[in-house]
């Protein structure tokens, strides 16, 4: 049983969290880029307009098989309170995530706003099996906190079991 771990990451705070959690799950990591290749003050003003829009970003990898995985996760910085637009592009892109378990984890300054609903709604939409998703704050990936809570709940939603309360941290 494989994971695969499908990230977007601008400042490194989502990365960190990805790449502490692949040994933890024994995961593959898939790095989105978003191919707009965003400065500091453009990613604030025009990404974070274009998260709230709900927006797709041209990405690569452009198309993303997860046929061979049996858990997929995901994970987000937040921007302007939403998921970004490679993210959006990801989720897209996604192929064979239909029936598979999901978590969702994103990654942000203090609030996450809609973020996690938001991702596991278009998950959903796409007929994965959303089984939880967590929030980290900078403070958090800083700390390195909550990466075992959520290892645990990727690692129960890969035997089956019901995983969608959020982990205590």
């Amino acid at each position: 049983m494989s994971v695969c771990i499908v990230f977007h990451s601008e400042t490194g705070n989502t990365r960190t969290v990805a790449e502490r959690l692949a040994p933890l799950v024994g995961g593959d990591l898939i790095e989105v880029t978003d191919l707009a290749h965003y400065s500091k003050i453009s990613r604030y003003i025009g990404g974070g307009r274009r998260a709230m829009k709900g927006e797709s970003a041209t990405i690569e990898p452009a198309t993303i098989d997860v046929t061979a995985c049996d858990t997929v996760v995901v994970g987000t910085p937040v921007w302007a309170g939403n998921p970004t637009p490679a993210i959006n592009a990801a989720i897209e892109a996604l192929v064979g995530i239909e029936g598979k378990s999901t978590v969702v984890f994103c990654t942000s300054g203090g609030m996450p706003g809609k973020t996690l609903e938001t991702v596991t709604a278009m998950l959903a939409g796409r007929g994965a099996d959303v089984r939880g998703a967590v929030p980290f704050t900078a403070r958090d990936v800083q700390k390195g906190e909550g990466v075992e809570a959520l290892a645990d709940l990727i690692l129960r939603a890969k035997r089956g079991f019901d995983a969608s309360a959020e982990p205590s941290r």
